[in-house]
């Protein structure tokens, strides 16, 4: 790895873009040419597909009522590839108490039983340096990927059920239902593991060190600063994609009924990931939370956000190849939950099914390309796509992501931006001439302290830097000389690669920004019958230790922060604040209304480089522009959803999303709903520098 130099991603680019010879026309000095937005060079591995129809869904309650219409309509085949998979989730939720509908492991079980072929690849990591059997690994078991999994038990099949259902919990407790629960999820992986369930298979699929660190070193040498980071994504990689494919090949006897779809999405197949677009304060259809306490109102899991693209056509060939590919190769651990060498090529069965073959739907009139990161094929073609796409920006890019940490990426935005202003003054622009560029970024707090750092130095690139307070007063002092306020080698790193002078950088480039975090309020006034032991996150805690500290609340008293009941001693004596953070999981990004990507990588070195990964883009301007309004009504309010998407809409939307941000700043303050029903805060983040940096 290239320790603390960054890497040019304009050099990338270069490799990317596929020139293009226009005629001017010398007497009207015009010349006509059209924008690369899809990675052509990438054809042959990755097959732009022109007929294909595309549905856009927001939030898991929309998103996985889709799927599960989908699957019950199945009638040959259900390919699941996952990151995790939770069999006790209900798709489908009518109800407050588990279960709340069909659990997806019994509706997968049903469909199986209907003759339906079921196949589930699984992603469940190794230990670290040891690649050790599963099942008693506490890295996997940490991640929350696959809840409940265990040792599979000594109990003959033949005596388990294999008609397993979800049980009646009417009447009973929440701890009574996450007993009940955790029990049905324990049973409905020993049964599948060890293939007690007719026509579903699971197998297991593991990462490969040597080949994650071939790809970061081949197209992020400089985007990794430490050892420590580096030992992360290589020896901790995981298998996050998360498509599904429902009768790819029906046969000749279930062509006419088959319902060949798929779907590319952010969204895990794990409880947590179900919301509503509404973003509930205390939803009763999320699940339980652990922290809550079991005599007070029950608490629910925090809100998450997210997105799924339905796909029907011919790009559901690449999602084909992407699953038989790993299919096949699933090694699992041993001859268990693996293919083996008696296994039959998934690949070589579908290999006659092409493209012409696969149902058009009616009206199928979008362009699209499937994307992946996959290191053992050294493929990057979604980090290309990232850097394609933005350099084509001309008047707005919308990112909305779990993890905005790769600052060469926004330098390659800037340095594009720089080449394209110098152009246009050769030309006899004035810089009041030249349209500005506007950058809407939409990201959680950091779930952890340690990603901080590479948060703090992809936002200071766009001018918000100061929204970390705490580390950024580290990196100034550092950058004065100041002894005290200066920090240690991870600030010293950011420095490095920190704008002297970043919003005075932003402006002469024409580069406007916005950087928001979402929240939701207590409309019904819930959290004053609700007792917690733990906030949502880190940087919650943080804030409470920082207003101890500074006494900045008028309601601190007896060295507790002003959301702790200090005539409670038990560990629940936390009331939780009116105003709870939205999980941000989405991995979006909308450019010009002319370009959407969405998938499962995040903008970072980890997901553009390490893990494997895939995306869907699309160059059609109505899905995109239809989407993007839908997006933005919903977070910042119909009345600032972009309108038309003109450059003056643009302009006066980021202007107004801005001030929204900070009126609801200023009302949150006051425990007072927010505009709109909106959810746009300004980001920010309290913590400051921690003693090793990860992404």
């Amino acid at each position: 790895m290239n320790f603390f130099q960054p890497t040019d991603l304009t050099k990338l680019l270069a490799q990317i873009q596929n020139p293009e010879k226009s005629n001017v026309d010398m007497i009207k000095r015009r010349a006509k040419g059209s924008l690369q937005w899809f990675l052509e060079k990438e054809s042959k591995t990755h097959p732009v597909h022109d007929n294909n129809h595309l549905e856009f869904y927001i939030c898991g309650q929309d998103g996985f009522a889709a799927i599960e219409k989908d699957i019950r309509a199945a009638v040959s085949s259900i390919d699941l590839v996952l990151w995790g998979f939770d069999p006790g989730m209900e798709l489908v939720r009518t109800g407050s108490v588990w279960p709340r509908g069909t659990t997806y492991g019994d509706l997968l079980t049903a469909k199986a039983r209907e003759g339906v072929k079921v196949r589930l690849l699984v992603f469940y990591g190794q230990i670290p340096f040891l690649g050790c059997v599963p099942f008693f690994n506490p890295i996997a078991n940490a991640t929350g990927n696959v809840p409940d999994i265990g040792a599979l038990s000594c109990i003959p099949l033949s005596m388990l059920t294999k008609e397993l259902h979800a049980p009646n919990t009417v009447g009973k407790s929440a701890p009574e239902v996450i007993k009940m629960r955790q029990k049905y999820c324990s049973s409905w992986w020993d049964i599948a593991l060890r293939g007690g369930f007719t026509n579903l298979e699971v197998r297991l699929r593991k990462t490969y060190g040597d080949a994650i660190g071939k790809n970061v070193r081949k197209y992020l040498p400089g985007s990794v600063r430490t050892l420590t980071e580096a030992a992360g994504i290589i020896e901790i990689g995981t298998h996050h994609q998360k498509p599904v494919l429902i009768d790819y090949a029906p046969g000749k006897a279930n062509a006419a009924k088959a319902n060949s779809c798929g779907y590319v999405m952010g969204l895990n197949s794990v409880t947590d990931y179900w919301d509503t677009t509404e973003h509930r304060f205390n939803d009763p259809k999320r699940e339980y939370s652990p922290e809550g306490a079991y005599w007070t109102k029950a608490w629910r899991r925090k809100p998450y956000r997210d997105y799924a693209i339905r796909v029907q056509g011919e790009a559901l060939h690449c999602l084909n190849k992407n699953f038989v590919e790993g299919w096949d190769n699933a090694s699992g651990y041993g001859l268990a939950n693996g293919a083996s060498i008696f296994s039959s090529s998934l690949e070589k069965e579908r290999k006659s099914v092409q493209p012409k073959d696969i149902p058009i739907a009616r009206g199928a009139r979008c362009r699209a390309q499937i994307l992946r990161t996959f290191p053992e094929k050294e493929d990057a073609t979604i980090l290309k796509a990232y850097i394609l796409a933005a350099s084509n920006a001309v008047n707005y890019i919308y990112i909305e992501n779990q993890y905005f940490q790769l600052d060469d990426w926004v330098r390659m935005i800037k340095k594009v931006r720089e080449q394209y202003c110098q152009a246009m003054m050769q030309a006899g622009a004035k810089p009041a001439d030249i349209a500005p560029l506007h950058i809407f970024v939409v990201i959680p707090q950091p779930e952890r302290g340690e990603m901080v750092p590479n948060t703090y130095d992809t936002i200071n690139q766009l001018g918000q830097g100061r929204s970390v307070g705490a580390y950024d007063k580290l990196v100034q002092g550092r950058r004065k000389g100041d002894e005290k306020n200066s920090g240690g080698g991870i600030v010293k790193d950011s420095l490095k690669t920190a704008p002297a002078n970043p919003r005075a950088e932003l402006e002469a480039l024409g580069i406007k920004t916005v950087v928001a975090m979402l929240m939701t309020y207590d409309a019904g006034n819930e959290a004053k019958d609700i007792l917690i032991k733990k906030r949502d996150n880190h940087a919650q805690q943080a804030q409470a230790d920082l207003e101890v500290k500074e006494n900045t609340q008028a309601n601190v008293h007896k060295g507790k922060a002003d959301d702790v009941d200090v005539e409670n001693y038990s560990d629940y004596n936390i009331v939780p604040r009116r105003y709870r953070e939205i999980y941000i999981h989405s991995k979006l990004m909308f450019v010009d209304d002319v370009y959407t990507t969405l998938g499962s990588a995040n903008l970072n070195a980890r997901s553009m480089a390490g893990d494997s990964e895939l995306n869907i883009c699309t160059e059609e301007w109505a899905f995109t522009k239809t989407a993007r309004k839908r997006v933005w009504g919903n977070l910042a309010g119909e009345d600032l959803n972009g309108g038309e998407g003109m450059r003056k809409d643009m302009e006066l939307t980021l202007k107004s999303w801005q001030q929204r941000m900070d009126f609801n700043k200023g009302i949150k303050l006051a425990n007072r709903p927010p505009v709109a029903n909106s959810f746009i805060h300004p980001f920010e983040d309290p913590r400051g520098e921690p003693l090793v940096r990860l992404a």
